[in-house]
């Protein structure tokens, strides 16, 4: 009994010392990144308004078939126009895996 301690003792030591000490693995930096400027796009003639994204203004004003930039706006967000009478559009979810651009071919 006494000489399968010993064994099972000198077997680890020799596991430990061929195997060393693993290094500690490399985590990549994530090279995503957190908000992306997109661009909202008009694909008709009644798709216009104030640009909102997660129901906050942004400033920028959608022209009927125009296009206007928008910046900082996080994957996933919710993006929608309205127009100067209150009418608010349908909304856009912003996916960056299928591009930058959130095309808007209907207003309701």
């Amino acid at each position: 009994m006494k000489k399968n301690i010993v064994l099972f003792a000198i077997m680890l030591s020799i596991l430990v010392i061929l195997t060393g000490c693993a290094p500690t693995p490399v985590v990549p930096p994530n090279t995503q990144p957190t908000t992306y400027t997109i661009k909202v796009i008009s694909a008709c003639g009644d798709c216009y308004g104030n640009v909102y994204v997660n129901g906050v203004p942004t400033g920028a004003y959608l022209i009927p078939w125009g296009a206007a930039n928008i910046s900082g706006v996080p994957s996933g967000a919710a993006i929608r126009l309205e127009d100067e009478w209150g009418y608010v559009s349908h909304t856009e979810y912003f996916n960056p895996m299928f591009g930058t651009n959130v095309v808007f071919d209907r207003f309701f």
